[in-house]
């Protein structure tokens, strides 16, 4: 195998080749376009492989690997594993450094990120986008809050940006540069809620090509907007070997360090994909204001844990039942349960069926 190692950045790359005898040569400095990657890889044998760190140039070099048909040749390295982040560090040495790594791969696999096919990729922006102007809605509002906040203005109405909200406004005698500010902000409001309802728009016409929305969606807490965030962070289940495996790809759990006698269990790792996360968090936020076992289980971890301890907790309870949702093919059937959420439910007195956590 010869391995090529890319250091890529947003506008050229450093190419560095070991060849099968173990000598490391570098190419000329490649630009990072469509053009500069044909070019190469018209240079480049059968037998070749490409290792290239996971970054937004990286993500732009593997879809033009994956129309050139080199996907299956191309490994994509989270550079935290690659030891180049030290005392030394260069374009030349990184390259160097994901070739060598990838010339052992057979014996030491490469630490490699997940590149989804396009209908993922797609599903993915949209959902993204979708939370992204959702951001940005909610940092217009706090930012209108500020305002009347700083001239000693308590609103009312329960929401400044309704019909009687507005009203409201205009009622204000406020000065001229911030009566301006605030109709600025309103106007930015309505147009980040149109272009949210044509971005939900598209995920509530996307169920007939990822039948796993449906399922996804009978597990309380999640909806319309928090499925397909979820389900496209996950993209393939067959990555994930077990319920586990997927919690903590969430970057949910505990984060230990343990040496000797020394055991020491810390916040959560943050690890993985943090729209997942986020998610995850906020399908338990749902979760917990209706009647069902991930409420009762809050309840019962709130005896003994802080607020944001126990809804970790539970988002990571319902990570498993994602899993297991996904796993089966099946809706989410609240009549299956854990055992060990039986005496959850017993404790707290409760009369209805517990939930499939694990299955």
């Amino acid at each position: 195998m010869i391995a090529i190692g890319v250091d890529v950045h947003k506008r050229q790359c450093t190419v560095a080749m070991q060849a099968e005898d173990g000598e490391v040569r570098f190419f000329e400095p490649m630009e990072n376009t469509r053009e500069g990657w044909q070019e190469l890889l018209e240079q480049l044998p059968a037998e070749t492989e490409i290792a290239l760190e996971v970054s937004t140039s990286g993500y732009f070099a593997m879809s033009v690997l994956e129309e050139a048909g080199w996907l299956d040749r191309a490994h994509w390295v989270h550079t935290a594993g690659i030891e180049s982040l030290r005392k030394q560090k260069h374009d030349r040495l990184d390259a160097k450094r994901l070739a060598r790594k990838l010339s052992v791969s057979h014996q030491e696999p490469l630490p490699e990120a997940w590149f989804p096919p396009p209908e993922i990729r797609e599903l993915r922006l949209r959902a993204r986008q979708r939370c992204w102007l959702a951001v940005l809605r909610t940092q217009v509002k706090n930012r209108l809050q500020s305002l009347l906040q700083m001239h000693g203005r308590r609103p009312t109405v329960s929401d400044v940006f309704g019909t009687a909200g507005r009203g409201w406004l205009a009622s204000q005698s406020l000065p001229e540069a911030t009566r301006q500010s605030i109709d600025q902000l309103l106007r930015v409001h309505d147009f980040l809620l149109g272009e949210i309802e044509k971005a939900e728009e598209y995920l509530r016409a996307v169920d007939e090509r990822f039948p796993e929305l449906a399922r996804l969606r009978t597990i309380p807490g999640i909806g319309l907007i928090l499925a397909p965030v979820i389900w496209s962070e996950i993209g393939r289940l067959e990555r994930f070997g077990s319920a586990r495996a997927l919690v903590n790809y969430t970057g949910l759990v505990p984060s230990l360090y343990e040496s000797g006698d020394v055991s020491i269990q810390g916040g959560i790792t943050r690890q993985g994909s943090t729209w997942l996360r986020w998610a995850l968090v906020a399908a338990a936020n749902g979760a917990l204001l209706g009647v069902n076992e991930f409420a009762r289980r809050y309840r019962w971890l709130r005896r003994k844990k802080i607020a944001p301890v126990a809804k970790a907790a539970v988002a990571r309870s319902l990570a498993s039942c994602v899993y297991g949702v996904l796993k089966s093919g099946r809706q989410y059937d609240p009549t299956h349960r854990g055992r060990r959420f039986k005496a959850h439910s017993k404790s707290l007195g409760a009369g209805q069926p517990g939930v499939a956590i694990g299955h």
